[in-house]
């Protein structure tokens, strides 16, 4: 008998598989998250896993290389399914132990090329250990304590659940200092959010610097309970971190909530740019109490803060947080590519249309924006104009245009451009939010539009009773 673990979270795209993998002969066997598919593998030591990269409770990088890791399971083929286009993906995938690395949407002829003639299931000797039951990550058990501050529901009438957004880093890539950007900002990614006393600071780019000095001087000597949610760790969003004041002092206490990379955990990516040859004080010294925790789940409390992550486009591990409380809710997409714009030139690039393909980059596009929907706030990557776009395709970042775009067709309330590109001085801003506000305009959809620009603060207010 031939099995084979499909492990995809999407249902659909699991029938469809699970469809052309039995006609062709194939016992399947399926799981929507990465802890149950490895834990089917381990049972039934399939001839073949087809894995999608972008699932929860293990991504599809940690599954390759725990299977790769276990040497009873060395004659099961690995295939990971993916609607990641980068290159880096692709080369990551393989070195975690992946055979073959399939675009999607996987078509028949994709499927009999990776499968030809695959032996039966590899004889077995006894089932291997199954992995541990799943546990909620420890930002859920943790929820009620008083790691988030009070950690408990605030009842309706209290006046500090109002929900604030503060702009420390709006800049993506590299830091850009200097009097060509003194208006929008030069430092890299970090935005404080507030509800009530609960603080979470959404990346610790280069701005992260400014707010720790912030708090000190709120604070004066008090405990600070602070979580930093991290989207993904390429340097932009964590270079500041070393230089976040809080962490240095014992009586505060931080957790740092993030997913596992493509290559590695998230304490060893801020671990290895702590290390001698890069900084003098390493993450071990750091006086303050700190907790990294690698998340599982995509939805998630903080105290009274919902949190819902989905896994945007860009390379790697990459997350966007919808974060929702009394007062509003505020999406936090930092990096992203939209899917449409990205296969229509790249099949302009090559020569040759595939329907197939754009009708599956039009259906990722629909799904992030009912991520979105209705969101009070969003912050969204904008980095290239129409203009430059083209040769920045692949990258993982958007053109404004398509930002927009995602933005009315979400009934998004307020827009804020964000991750402005390091050769992007304020007067080229300026002109992109101009023509945001005119493609808004020409909706007829009451959308607000402006740039994220360091130092502004954004208040949502809970509705008044009766309003």
């Amino acid at each position: 008998m031939k099995t084979i673990v499909v492990i995809e979270d999407d249902a659909i795209t699991r029938a469809l598989l699970q469809q052309q993998l039995r006609r062709e002969g194939w016992r399947v066997l399926e799981a929507e998250d990465g802890e149950s598919g490895v834990g089917l593998v381990q049972q039934n030591r399939p001839a073949a896993v087809l894995c999608d990269l972008h699932i929860p409770r293990r991504n599809g990088f940690q599954v390759c290389r725990l299977l790769r890791g276990t040497p009873e399971l060395a004659g099961t083929k690995i295939i990971v399914t993916t609607g990641s286009r980068f290159g880096n993906d692709r080369l990551n995938a393989l070195a975690a132990g992946a055979d073959e690395y399939l675009v999607k949407p996987v078509l028949p002829h994709d499927l009999s090329r990776v499968l030809p003639d695959l032996p039966s299931d590899p004889p077995s000797n006894g089932q291997l250990e199954s992995p541990p039951a799943h546990r909620p990550s420890q930002a859920v058990e943790l929820k009620n304590t008083g790691l988030f501050g009070t950690g408990h529901t605030f009842a309706p009438e209290r006046a500090d659940l109002v929900t604030t957004v503060r702009f420390w880093g709006v800049r993506g890539s590299i830091p850009t200092p200097g009097p060509g950007t003194v208006k929008t900002g030069g430092n890299t990614s970090c935005v404080e959010f507030r509800c009530g006393d609960q603080i979470i600071i959404l990346d610790a780019g280069t701005g992260i610097r400014a707010l720790g000095g912030s708090l000190a001087k709120e604070f004066k000597g008090r405990e600070m309970n602070l979580t930093i949610l991290i989207t993904h760790t390429h340097w932009d969003h964590i270079q500041g971190f070393p230089f976040f004041g809080p962490a240095y002092n014992p009586m505060n206490k931080l957790r740092i909530l993030g997913y596992e990379s493509a290559v590695g955990g998230l304490r060893t990516a801020l671990f290895e740019q702590m290390e001698t040859a890069y900084f003098p004080i390493s993450l071990s010294q750091m006086a303050g109490r700190v907790v990294f925790e690698e998340l599982e789940d995509m939805r998630f409390q903080i105290g009274p803060v919902a949190v819902h992550s989905v896994f945007s486009n860009h390379p790697g591990i990459c997350l966007a947080y919808r974060l929702t409380t009394p007062g509003g809710s505020v999406v936090y997409m930092s990096d992203h590519e939209v899917y449409l714009r990205q296969e229509r030139l790249t099949q302009e690039k090559g020569g040759k249309v595939n329907q197939a393909a754009l009708d599956f980059a039009r259906r990722e596009d629909e799904k992030m924006a009912k991520f979105i929907q209705g969101a009070d706030v969003l912050i969204c990557d904008s980095q290239y104009d129409e203009a430059e776009y083209p040769s920045r395709l692949g990258w993982g970042h958007t053109c404004m245009d398509d930002t927009v775009q995602l933005a009315l067709d979400a009934r998004v309330k307020r827009l804020c451009l964000f991750h402005h590109d390091p050769d992007h001085d304020d007067a080229k801003i300026e002109s992109m939010v101009e023509r945001a506000k005119k493609i808004a305009a020409d909706s007829g959809q009451p959308l607000e539009v402006d740039a994220a620009r360091e130092g502004q603060e954004i208040v949502l207010k809970r509705p008044a009773k009766g309003s």
